[in-house]
């Protein structure tokens, strides 16, 4: 795949064609995919996104978590998989307000007090991990709106 720009570089391009010429996101992101020799943003990003290399990792044996809070070593691993995906979710909603978005994280407070509750224990702590992924995408736009709240009342 070669594109003129990073897929970052892409999406400013985009903002910028949107406020210049007051059209909707999607339709400027189309404009982008179609110069780049895309029928749609989607599918550019698709197949970026089959292109980008595989991290190759050792399968890990799990353990048995029994009780909370969770020990210092899972709470580490919990927080770093909770930081890369809410970064990963952040990319892909792009959402209006994501400096007061960042503000709201804290993957600390999220792997405490939101991630396991007593009633999900005994848990395997790779499927502990692999909730982080399922759920955390609910939380990260519970926080885009709470963002946008913010930022309604400012205005």
């Amino acid at each position: 795949m070669n594109l003129s720009a990073p897929i970052n570089e892409l999406k400013h391009k985009a903002k910028l064609i949107r406020r210049e010429e007051g059209i909707p996101l999607n339709q400027a992101l189309a404009r982008i995919a179609k110069e780049e020799g895309y029928p749609s943003w989607g599918l550019l990003i698709r197949e970026y996104e089959a292109q980008k290399p595989k991290p190759t990792m050792q399968p890990r044996v799990g353990y048995q978590i029994t009780s909370l809070p969770v020990d210092a070593s899972f709470r580490k691993e919990a927080i770093e998989l909770a930081n890369s995906t809410f970064e990963m979710v952040m990319r892909r909603i792009e959402p209006d307000n994501p400096k007061d978005m960042r503000a709201l994280w804290d993957a600390e407070d999220y792997i405490d007090n939101h991630h396991l509750s007593a009633d999900m224990l005994p848990i395997d702590s790779e499927y502990a991990l692999s909730l982080i992924e399922a759920f955390l995408v609910h939380h990260v736009i519970d926080l885009a709106l709470q963002a946008d709240s913010m930022a309604a009342e400012q205005s």
